[in-house]
């Protein structure tokens, strides 16, 4: 090292003298020239090579760069040599090479750091401002050293140029995505380095408003990761470095948009099951800005969106383990773990480590996942289910859910689509399942779901219809109510009159019987219904309109309770009386209404409010019962999501549910949901 300084100091000197032509074997300069008494404290400080000589010929040492200073060298009173060589006037940054030095009677000793060489210099004057020395070199690679004696004076460096504050950048590469962490290149200049200071500021990045986060007093530590981040803005961070110059530079301002930070992932360790739980174990989570982990559920969907759901929260991050008590109601459920950080992001999901497969099993769950209509038989506990199959196949089946399965599959199935829902009916030709299909009404047998036949009616266009008794029917199209008397198979039309004078189409003319005399006809579009009077021979009296605004999107939205005389708009969340049709209640919770209790004291609902935008947020797992008289509300929690709830004549509260929330349409149209299963709610 020390051969390298001085070489490039006598190529200066050899390049400005015209004559050099001493002999290798110049006599050195005698012991008696050298200053013995030389002391440590005399040699401490910063010294500059002015001039140089050999074989008599002096010549003056100029800078290499005037910009950038003369090179020079320390002696540290702790035993250390500096020495700074400026070889480029860019950054005027200087080679920097460092020995320990020594003193004894006049004989200076640099050796090495890092192993055994080492070089001597003679001390032939030393004073307060000038240091002369005698150093021996070979030059030109012969083995036989020259002598040359140089004269240095006290020196006082330039100001430094800051090249280190421009390196201040995050660390953006992998394994730093998880969290803020800045680094620089660490300070390599001249003077006697003091600190790095972290500054923070808001988005604003203003320095002069900034928080000082760190200082940093070891050169060598050139890195800063941030601990605690300002959570809901976006911050700008700033470097500086001080010598004993004072402040060297200030980087320009760091903008960091916590957006963009995602927590690593943790892995899954196992899981667990038995009868009625399952249970997780995961790895701790390693990284930054923790906020909890995130444990979710879904089902095996194989579309682009399987239904999912948030079952735990975790705020502990040394809890790695969790039991969950109530699987959801799906076979073979998938788990997955997210962890979220501070900033309010999640971790990203590699299905191999944060998703697994559970083997659970739930007898209860049905095999298909679309509903498209059902009736409720109160008295035999039993459901009848209009369905599709995933591989898009049509049956009509009747479910008994005491029993927990099925008791009856029709065989004719009906293929024509319908907006006229299926209902359940018993006349004097027993309890019968009515479908519609191309203007007539098919007739299932309710035990067997066997097909007895076909009734036509001899209106164009199907809409509602219901039985009011004594073997009358009334049915409803587009312009007209009518009547007809049933005989066995056939249909004989008794009386028709007009309703609404504006043509509204074939579609959601609904009639709700309101006992086996009286019925109310209305469409959505109208926002009133039509009050008409059919005595026991099925003639028909128009008693005018009613200000009931009955919205529909299947009869079964409107429920008349025939003990209170009341009726249920589930679609406005209103009470009116069935006997003068006045409004008799208005409520807002709950907020989706599924039906009456069977004394009609009670309305049934849920506070999940059907979105087809946003389906299943804020969803909960219960059953909101609101006491007429009182005005008060019970809760009950389910297994499941409420789509569809009646009360059977044993009292139970019977409850259509899904897995996960559904878009379903007041139990009438269940979509693509699959864990579709029925709990009696205590």
């Amino acid at each position: 090292m020390l051969k390298k300084f001085f070489y490039f100091l006598v190529v200066s000197f050899l390049f400005i003298t015209i004559s050099c032509n001493s002999e290798d074997d110049e006599i050195f300069e005698e012991e008696s020239n050298i200053q013995t008494d030389a002391k440590i404290e005399d040699l401490v400080g910063i010294w500059s090579i002015f001039k140089v000589a050999n074989n008599g010929n002096e010549a003056a040492v100029p800078a290499n760069f005037e910009e950038c200073g003369r090179d020079f060298f320390i002696y540290n009173e702790s035993g250390m040599y500096e020495e700074f060589l400026f070889q480029e006037n860019a950054t005027c940054l200087p080679v920097q090479n460092k020995l320990k030095w020594s003193l004894n009677n006049g004989i200076i000793t640099l050796s090495s750091l890092v192993n055994s060489e080492y070089e001597t210099l003679k001390v032939k004057n030393v004073s307060k401002d000038n240091f002369v020395f005698i150093a021996e070199l070979d030059l030109d690679g012969d083995n036989i050293k020259e002598q040359f004696t140089f004269t240095a004076y006290r020196y006082l460096p330039p100001n430094e140029v800051d090249i280190y504050s421009e390196t201040f950048q995050r660390k953006e590469e992998d394994p730093f995505l998880n969290h803020i962490e800045f680094g620089w290149d660490k300070y390599k200049g001249y003077n006697s380095f003091e600190k790095y200071e972290i500054y923070r500021s808001g988005k604003d990045c203003n320095i002069n408003t900034a928080t000082l986060l760190k200082i940093i007093t070891d050169i060598n530590v050139n890195s800063f990761i941030e601990e605690n981040p300002i959570t809901d803005s976006e911050a700008c961070y700033f470097l500086k470095i001080y010598t004993n110059k004072g402040l060297l530079g200030e980087s320009d301002p760091r903008y960091i948009n916590p957006e963009f930070i995602f927590p690593k992932n943790v892995n899954f360790i196992n899981a667990e099951t038995n009868s009625n739980s399952v249970t997780l174990s995961w790895e701790k989570y390693s990284g930054y800005y923790f906020s909890h982990y995130e444990i979710r559920v879904q089902d095996q969907n194989d579309n682009s969106n399987p239904n999912v759901e948030s079952i735990k929260i975790i705020t502990d991050i040394n809890t790695t383990s969790f039991t969950d008590e109530n699987p959801p109601f799906v076979n073979n459920p998938i788990y997955t773990i997210y962890v979220h950080n501070k900033f309010g992001n999640i971790s990203n999901l590699d299905t191999q480590f944060n998703m697994i497969e559970i083997s659970f099993i739930r007898p209860e769950v049905f095999d298909f996942n679309q509903i498209r209509f059902l009736s409720f038989d109160s008295e035999s506990q039993s459901f009848f289910f209009y369905l599709k199959t995933e591989e898009n196949n049509y049956r009509l089946i009747k479910y008994n859910y005491l029993e927990n399965n099925i008791t009856a599959e029709a065989y004719k199935i009906p293929t024509s689509s319908t907006e006229i829902e299926m209902k359940l009916i018993t006349s004097e030709e027993g309890k019968e399942l009515i479908f519609a299909q191309a203007g007539d009404l098919w007739v299932y047998n309710s035990e067997t779901l066997n097909f007895k036949y076909s009734l036509n009616p001899d209106y164009l266009s199907s809409g509602s219809f219901n039985y009011l008794g004594n073997n009358i029917w009334i049915v409803s199209d587009s312009d007209n109510v009518y009547t007809y008397k049933r005989e066995l198979d056939k249909l004989i039309k008794i009386d028709e009159k007009p309703h609404f004078t504006d043509h509204q189409g074939s579609m959601n003319y609904e009639i709700t019987k309101i006992d086996k005399n009286n019925i109310l006809l209305s469409h959505n579009n109208e926002g009133r219904a039509i009050h008409f009077t059919i005595n026991n021979i099925g003639e028909i009296t128009d008693n005018g309109t009613k200000e009931v605004p009955l919205k529909f999107e299947y009869n079964s939205d409107v429920t008349v309770n025939s003990k209170q005389h009341l009726i249920l708009n589930k679609l406005r969340n209103t009470v009116y009386s069935s006997t003068d049709f006045s409004e008799y209640l208005n409520y807002s919770i709950p907020k989706k209404t599924l039906n009456f209790n069977n004394l009609g004291t009670k309305i049934l609902g849920t506070n999940n409010e059907v979105s087809l935008t946003n389906p299943g947020k804020d969803y909960k797992k219960e059953l909101i019962v609101y006491d007429i008289q009182s005005k008060t509300t019970v809760v009950k929690a389910t297994k499941g999501y409420p789509v569809f709830v009646m009360e059977d004549s044993l009292g139970n509260i019977v409850s259509l549910s899904t897995a996960f929330p559904s878009t379903s349409s007041y139990g009438f149209y269940i979509y693509k949901s699959s864990g579709i299963f029925v709990e009696i709610v205590k």
